[in-house]
């Protein structure tokens, strides 16, 4: 079982449809480094939308137990 994390984020990007504010659950197969967390959550959002880091903006994000 991997690394489980909430997350609400934005996803500001005007050449795709699905651009707007999601949130749910994302499964990682390892845990988020500490001091890059963020940083490295958005490039996981980002490669799952096909969509630039810079254009996913964490509005909040938690580790689940």
């Amino acid at each position: 079982m991997g690394s489980r994390y909430y997350a609400h984020f934005i996803a500001e990007s005007p050449s795709v449809a699905q651009a707007g504010e999601w949130s749910g659950i994302v499964e990682l197969t390892r845990p988020l480094r500490r001091r890059a967390e963020e940083r490295e959550l958005s490039q996981v959002l980002a490669g799952s939308m096909d969509l630039d880091a810079e254009e996913i903006r964490i509005l909040d994000w938690a580790y689940l137990h």
